[in-house]
């Protein structure tokens, strides 16, 4: 019985995890035999805890083998809300049991908002979203938080840390512990790439790869490392912050006290700052995406340049880990195939050619990766 009880959950945690599967995808990610999920499968499926939602794409050559019917959990039993700590925003979305992606919502909030506000913000996106008519139960909530510098250029740990070296005051404050005596849930938080990684693997571009680089090119600029369809996260939390690494160790000095690190070359200040010596007025970022699209000589450039840089440390992750894809998010992923293709020249003209093939994608979800990201996160952390 014990033996049953422990394949269960191991599927259930792989229904949370990676969405809806066939009973073969189950066995493979849960290294349980095949017989073993197909009778948990029909346990859950006459309890009510998973449903059949329909075939699978067909595999084998041509498309033409069998499809299996794909189960997901009951999405009515419960659902996650996603919360994203932006620059300038925080942004919720909402998540069902079943991995479908339900509405969503987002405050505009002073660039230099403290923490009081944000947990503020934060707390009342999710009561609202949880309010909602045809709201399942709230099962928890996923924070994707910028992983800034704590003192004295002390990496912070994303699970307990603020956004730190962004806004004073969230230094010592345990985010996730506070959210969830607030709203009576277990909170689970992650950086901002890992959570923007996790959702392009499960609904976005990445969902074909096993192994990628993703770049996040946005206020700061971050990255993630996925391998065999994981994100990685490193001793510490800190794995793939790619923003600190250098591209000219002589370069501008960055804010983590290194210099030329990626983040002074291609983040939204570097683009903004490059542009300002002939810019009328302060420039947004939409401003300058349209621009560019328009056929603006100096966005045009300023994108390019932010993307070679990108490209010449995306080289250098080809190189050490020989991934399948990059894939670049954040603000200025908005300048679609422009960046792309600074991006994919740079890494061409750097990587070794055995690594120099690698497909680089813009990111499908927006501004929607961090929180359906968090939500994903929260959801697999659940006890089964």
């Amino acid at each position: 019985m014990s033996d049953l009880r422990g394949a269960t959950a191991r599927t259930v945690v792989a229904l949370r995890e990676h969405g809806a599967a066939t009973r073969a995808d189950l066995a493979r990610r849960t290294g349980l035999p095949k017989s073993t999920v197909s009778a948990v499968a029909a346990a859950l499926v006459a309890a009510g805890t998973v449903r059949e939602v329909g075939e699978a794409e067909p595999t084998g050559p041509g498309g033409r083998g069998r499809p299996g019917t794909l189960l997901a959990l009951d999405p009515g039993r419960g659902e996650v809300v996603g919360v994203e700590f932006g620059w300038a925003h925080v942004r919720a979305r909402v998540l069902d049991g079943g991995h479908g992606r339900g509405p969503g919502a987002a405050r505009r909030m002073p660039v230099a908002y403290g923490a009081r506000d944000g947990l503020e913000a934060a707390a009342g996106l999710v009561r609202d979203l949880g309010e909602r008519a045809g709201a399942a139960p709230l099962l928890g909530v996923g924070l994707a938080l910028p992983l800034g510098l704590g003192p004295a250029g002390a990496p912070s740990e994303p699970l307990t840390g603020g956004p730190r070296g962004m806004r004073p005051g969230w230094e010592a404050l345990d985010v996730p512990a506070v959210l969830s005596a607030e709203l009576g849930v277990p909170v689970h938080a992650d950086n901002d790439a890992n959570c923007a990684a996790r959702a392009e693997l499960l609904w976005g571009v990445a969902r074909p790869y096993d192994d990628l680089v993703l770049l996040k090119l946005h206020a700061g600029v971050g990255g993630a490392v996925v391998l065999e369809r994981r994100v990685r996260t490193g001793r510490a939390g800190g794995a793939g912050e790619l923003g600190h690494v250098p591209v000219d160790p002589r370069g501008p000095l960055c804010r983590c006290g290194g210099r030329g690190c990626l983040e002074v070359y291609a983040g939204v200040p570097a683009v903004l700052r490059a542009l300002a010596a002939w810019a009328d007025g302060p420039l947004a970022p939409h401003e300058v995406l349209a621009a560019a699209a328009a056929g603006d000589p100096a966005c045009r450039r300023a994108l390019r340049d932010a993307g070679e840089a990108a490209g010449q440390v995306a080289a250098g992750l080809c190189n050490a880990l020989s991934p399948q894809a990059v894939v670049l998010t954040g603000a200025l992923a908005g300048a679609g195939e422009l960046l792309a293709g600074a991006v994919r020249e740079a890494v061409a003209r750097t990587a070794l050619p055995v690594n120099a093939d690698v497909a680089v994608l813009v990111g499908a979800l927006g501004p929607d990766a961090g929180p359906l990201g968090a939500a994903a996160a929260a959801l697999a952390a659940l006890p089964a």
